[in-house]
């Protein structure tokens, strides 16, 4: 248990030593002014690093889900709808919280390489007047795939309707306009590209569309967006928070600040860069377009003959941690992303470890 991992899972992600340091603080009680002046700075710098004026920043211990699902519940109306964009597990996820409170919705479906046309939502937000809010994942960690939440955005602003945005796995990691427009909620959570531990999700959002959901009755007492707001805005928290969570996030918020985020966005795609550049040199081929692809996660498909059980756990013999494909995507391929820590150097190192798998393997 004290092996040191290489995660190359989309989150949680390799943290660096400060961040889990973080977490082993005195214990304090989550009542206390020492305990909320930590939730405050989280939510200052969230939003801040985010490039978000006008915008609050709302905080769930809980999975990332956990922000989406409030986020869902809380955001459309009882007499309105909402469309979903449905190209990966995460898109399907979303519609099934729409059904699970009883939300009408619409839902764009494609397959799981094809990104979102834009044309599309407007035909569909032409035929339905009804529906309020669009729902699309920025970055499906099904594939890799990269949806264009900008054209999105502008399609539905056209219409008059705003957009959550699932950016759970490329906030801070992929350029994303997070204060444009269209666009009122954006979820996340902190073990991603904010490199730190998980536990903590969050939403990022308008404040006019916080203060639209007064009145309301809410769909949920522990995911009610509303209640969250308004009771850390008064420096409190309706329910017990993860608190040495918290101190890690705030620290990796530091680090974060330190590196910048362009800064960050460019390591990954060197990443990115490096992995890509090695796998292709080894014969493995890519699922996604080029065109559609993240510069966070890459699906890779099986070489004829290779399992992935046996791929992985020769991977983790050298410590490394790979990720298997979703659903039937498991049989022909799997996942490498290149968030938190990790470094161009480092990927090098990922593809000669796959080398000297294949070579183990027979291939």
């Amino acid at each position: 248990m004290t092996r040191e991992w290489v995660l190359l899972n989309p989150g949680p992600a390799n943290t660096s030593p400060r961040v889990r340091q973080a977490l082993v603080g005195p214990d304090l009680c989550h009542r206390e002014p020492e305990f909320f002046e930590v939730m405050r700075e989280c939510r200052e710098r969230l939003v801040r690093m985010a490039g978000a004026p006008g915008f609050g920043a709302v905080l769930f211990t809980g999975s990332g889900t956990a922000a989406v699902e409030a986020t869902i519940a809380s955001a459309v109306p009882d007499e309105r709808g909402l469309l979903i964009v449905n190209n990966g597990v995460y898109g399907e996820r979303m519609l099934r919280i729409a059904r699970a409170h009883r939300i009408p919705a619409q839902v764009l479906t494609y397959d799981f390489t094809t990104p979102v046309v834009a044309a599309d939502v407007t035909r569909v937000l032409r035929e339905h007047p009804e529906i309020s809010h669009v729902a699309v994942v920025h970055h499906e960690t099904t594939t890799g795939l990269l949806n264009p939440v900008e054209a999105v955005a502008e399609a539905a602003a056209a219409a008059g309707r705003r957009v959550i945005v699932d950016a759970m796995s490329s906030l801070f990691g992929e350029r994303l306009d997070v204060g444009h427009p269209g666009i009122d909620f954006v979820t996340a959570s902190a073990n991603k590209c904010l490199q730190g531990i998980p536990g903590i999700s969050f939403v990022l959002a308008r404040t006019t569309a916080l203060d639209a959901l007064k009145g309301r009755a809410a769909r949920s007492v522990y995911l009610d967006l509303l209640n969250h707001w308004t009771t850390q805005e008064q420096d409190n928290t309706p329910f017990t928070p993860a608190v040495q969570v918290l101190h890690a996030m705030r620290e990796a918020l530091v680090e974060l600040e330190e590196e910048g985020v362009a800064a960050r966005i460019a390591r990954y795609g060197e990443n990115c860069r490096v992995l890509r550049r090695g796998m292709a040199a080894l014969g493995f081929e890519i699922l996604v377009p080029e065109g559609a692809r993240s510069q966070i996660l890459t699906t890779f498909r099986l070489k004829p003959g290779l399992g992935y059980d046996a791929l992985h756990d020769a991977m983790k013999r050298r410590g490394y941690i790979i990720y298997a494909g979703q659903g039937e995507i498991r049989t022909y391929a799997f996942r490498v992303s290149n968030m938190g820590t990790l470094t161009p150097k480092d990927m090098q190192a990922v593809v000669t470890a796959f080398a000297e798998c294949l070579a183990e393997l027979g291939h």
